[in-house]
């Protein structure tokens, strides 16, 4: 598609959330059309009207004995959780770089799967969505959850390409919205909340999963300014920590709130952002949770029976092995944080497409730059890289950030 089909694409995105494209609640984007044509129009009313919202069906209730698996994919530097839900459902969060998707198709066919019930992409970043087009074109896909944020990346067109060729409603993920009520079986979308700006990693859809006593809390990069706004009960037993290990999350006060068992950081090995920080880590050291990391342990998998939660780690990345048709047998509850791995994944290279990603920039200067870089003598003024993209900086060749 040209970009100025991708363009139509926005306004068609908006038009589902809203009633225009160049109205003021309109979603954040870095690249909005300011008109739509009349075919466009058309389009987008066409697409507004199937995708009225439909008579809610009841969600089959989890049978006695039924367990919820929680996979956190190894995706490199990257997300991905895939649930298998105790009533029979799925649901996927995230789905890592473009390159991940089939392998992300593969890992959940070779589970039994061939739908999708859930799908929800926390935020239009290439680490997060970049397998979802593949995801989509290659399941059957009940319901998909975006907050609204987007993004003039050719990431993002796939998505939304992908979502407009099979007919889909894109519900809009934010504070207070329930996906799932079925039972003892709980799925809670807790922010965004108010979130404004152009950074798209607080936009992302925070979820909260309970399954009986057992709870999920899957944070996408959502960073300290979302955290401080959500008023509704975070606490879990397994927390996704957020925007893998970055300074810009997990802050002392919304850690308190959680106070998990269980810290899940998926990230890639020897990655270029320096995540997990050490910062994050000592947070979460210091709050008693056990700390799994996909860079040292490979695919993670939590298994609740509502109870109590068990783990089971693969040491082997989604490239190199899918999981076995039957369920994997899973290690005790409390295993030693000094567990040997046997490998160390295979990870993909790091996205290209954070544009929350900081850089420093001089007061007389028009390049950016890496925090070492030896231009920075005189000034260093701390930017986001987007930022420093829309003001016109360039890269420094020198330190190549």
């Amino acid at each position: 598609m040209k970009r100025n089909g991708f363009k139509v694409l926005l306004c068609v995105l908006s038009a589902i959330f809203f009633t225009s494209c160049s109205g003021a609640n309109a979603p954040v984007t870095s690249s909005a059309s300011s008109s739509v044509s009349v075919a466009s129009s058309e389009v987008a009313q066409k697409l507004t009207a199937a995708s009225s919202a439909p008579t809610e069906e009841s969600a089959p209730i989890p049978k006695e004995g039924a367990k919820l698996n929680v996979h956190y994919i190894d995706v490199g530097q990257g997300d991905s959780e895939f649930l298998e839900l105790p009533n029979g459902q799925t649901m996927l969060i995230d789905a890592g770089n473009p390159e991940n998707g089939s392998q992300i198709v593969t890992y959940i066919k070779n589970l039994g799967h061939n739908k999708i019930d859930y799908l929800i992409a926390t935020h239009p970043h290439a680490d997060h969505i970049g397998g979802m087009a593949t995801v989509v074109n290659g399941l059957d896909i009940g319901k998909v959850y975006m907050p609204k944020a987007s993004s003039n990346t050719k990431t993002f067109e796939d998505l939304l390409t992908a979502i407009q060729k099979k007919g889909l409603k894109i519900n809009t993920a934010k504070a207070g919205v329930n996906i799932l009520n079925a039972g003892a079986l709980n799925v809670d979308v807790v922010a965004p909340v108010n979130i404004t700006g152009d950074d798209l990693n607080q936009y992302s859809a925070v979820i909260k999963a309970t399954f009986g006593d057992n709870k999920f809390l899957f944070t996408g990069d959502a960073g300290v300014e979302s955290e401080k706004q959500i008023t509704a009960d975070v606490k879990a037993d397994v927390l996704k920590v957020g925007h893998h290990g970055s300074k810009t999350s997990t802050s002392q006060a919304f850690l308190s709130k959680v106070n998990p068992k269980y810290a899940v950081i998926e990230v890639g090995k020897d990655n270029s952002y320096g995540h997990p920080t050490a910062a994050a880590l000592e947070k979460l050291q210091k709050i008693g949770a056990t700390i799994y990391r996909t860079d040292k342990d490979g695919t993670i998998i939590f298994t609740s029976d509502s109870k109590t939660i068990t783990v089971n780690k693969k040491s082997s990345s989604i490239k190199e092995q899918a999981p076995p048709s039957s369920a994997p047998v899973a290690a005790a509850v409390a295993p030693q944080k000094t567990a040997p791995v046997e490998k160390t994944p295979e990870v993909t290279a790091p996205a290209t497409e954070n544009k929350s990603y900081t850089v420093y920039i001089t007061k007389t200067g028009g390049k950016y730059h890496t925090g070492g870089c030896r231009y920075l003598k005189k000034s260093k003024i701390a930017i986001s890289l987007s930022d420093a993209q829309s003001q016109g900086y360039e890269p420094c060749s020198v330190c190549n950030p």
